[in-house]
């Protein structure tokens, strides 16, 4: 009788202790999800970093002339450039134009140069302007648009400036230089055009020296 109860209280015993042991798993077990869960929300979050730092992905808007227009006058341009309509540029100042010039040098287009060009009675027909421009200036216009695509400010120069005839000045600051372009225009038919002509003519000459010299 004796050893039925010493082996009841055996069995009670290692009950006991089984029944603890296996609490105690349980709770190990379970103290480790949440570490778990954390590596799992780390390695996500890396992931995401990464792609959002990619660069590749990332969109540069790049620099434009056009753009630094008000929206309406965007617009504008855009209907003239399918129209070739120039009152469409009419309420465009001199400023205005001088982007408008600077836009078409990025774009290398000397039929829309032709355009905005003032005539005066000195233009050619525009077969020979465009054989001109892309002969004799389309180089240095190319290094001009790209120089002052940063410019600091744009302004009609107050003290020579007449109803029909107007100098803008343009203005790029680099470290410690400055460049200035001065650019005349003329109004004509009530738009304002760039009078540009001569400069191309300036370096039909200045490459028919160097033909000369070489």
């Amino acid at each position: 009788m004796r050893q039925a109860r010493l082996v009841l209280v055996v069995l009670a015993i290692m009950s006991l202790v089984s029944a603890c042991s296996s609490g105690n798993t349980d709770k190990i077990m379970k103290s480790e999800s949440p570490v778990e869960a954390l590596d799992k929300d780390q390695i996500n979050n890396s992931l995401n970093n990464d792609k959002n730092s990619n660069p590749s992905e990332e969109h540069v808007e790049k620099f434009s002339y056009l753009k630094q227009l008000p929206l309406e006058k965007q617009e504008a341009f855009t209907r003239f450039k399918s129209e070739r309509n120039l009152q469409h540029l009419s309420n465009f100042t001199p400023e205005d134009m001088v982007l408008i010039y600077l836009y078409c040098l990025s774009i290398g287009d000397p039929d829309l140069l032709y355009e905005i060009t003032f005539n005066g009675g000195q233009l050619p027909g525009q077969d020979k302007f465009r054989k001109d421009y892309f002969d004799y200036a389309m180089n240095y216009d190319s290094e001009t648009a790209v120089h002052y695509r940063y410019y600091d400010s744009i302004k009609v120069d107050e003290s020579t400036a007449e109803a029909n005839k107007a100098t803008v000045i343009i203005t790029v600051s680099i470290e410690t230089m400055t460049h200035s372009m001065a650019l005349g225009l003329r109004k004509e038919n009530e738009v304002w055009k760039l009078d540009i002509y001569p400069l191309i003519q300036e370096y039909i000459k200045k490459a028919s020296k160097n033909k000369t010299k070489s």
